[in-house]
Order: C-alpha cells, then structure tokens, then sequence
C-alpha cells in the first residue's frame, strides 16, 4: 500500500494549500498485518457465529452493532463482525467510528478498491445482508405483466 491511497487530510482542504496526504497512523507492538494472519490462521471462531451457518441479516440488526467493542459492517452486501479487526487496521481504529453498523462499501472501494477481502477478513463474516424494506412479501405486490394475446387468427 501506498500512501496516494490515503484520504486528503481536511486541514490541507480547508487552507487552500497544497493537499497532503494523510499518514497511517500504525499499530501496536503485537498488532501488524502478519499478527493479524497468525490470530486469523489460529482462531476458530473470530466472527463468533459459535457454530452457527452464515444467515441473512436485517439492515436493523447490523445497525445496533455500532460501537468499537461490537461493530459489524455492510462491505458489499455481506456482513461482518470487525471487532475482532479493528485494532490491527494501519489507519487506527477512528477511521471506522461512522462506519460502525453501517454499510461501508462506498468508502472501502475509494481507499482499499485492491485488497482481497475475502483474504484479509473472510473469517469474520456473518452472513448477508437482507433490506426487509424492499423484499417482495408476495408476488401479487409486483405482478409480471403478461404477454398480450393476439385476437387475430
């Protein structure tokens, strides 16, 4: 990763002086990408599913996970439990704080469009995304149109 990845940091917006990219801010001893692998390689349950199939989840139960010791996320219609992540993430932990219990795709595909995510955090997912406000309760609410008969024979 380079740093052209990074968001433009406000101050520089706001000044009207020449835009500078924003910095990693680094992790902790004990909390870089490769620990992250190994916690990743050795751990059974980091998505704590405990045991349970992936499943669909309502746009509302992710809403309610949505702080830093709880927070699932959206990243293209799948749901995730990042808690586990977000500690081993090189830009910090703030850079989530609006994201918690949201759908972040539009923000991850601006910054991270390249990363693997299935790679970097697969074990972590939930399930899928289900917008109960959009589903069909029957077909007779969007009725398929028919095709017109031909009264000439």
């Amino acid at each position: 990763m380079n740093d052209t990845t990074l968001p433009i940091k406000n101050s520089a917006r706001k000044s009207g002086s020449k835009p500078t990219q924003a910095r990693k801010v680094g992790v902790r001893k004990g909390f870089s990408l490769g620990d992250w692998i190994q916690l990743k390689n050795a751990s059974k349950d980091l998505a704590q599913r405990k045991g349970q199939p992936l499943r669909k989840i309502s746009i509302e139960e992710v809403n309610r996970h949505n702080s830093e010791h709880d927070s699932w996320i959206i990243l293209r219609g799948k749901v995730y439990n990042l808690t586990p992540y977000l500690h081993y993430h090189p830009g910090g932990i703030s850079i989530f704080k609006n994201f918690y219990g949201k759908d972040c795709t539009e923000q991850f595909d601006k910054y991270h469009r390249w990363v693997n995510i299935d790679a970097l955090i697969g074990n972590l997912l939930l399930g899928f995304v289900v917008d109960e406000k959009r589903r069909l309760k029957t077909l007779d609410e969007f009725p398929i149109p028919l095709p017109r008969r031909s009264t000439a024979m």
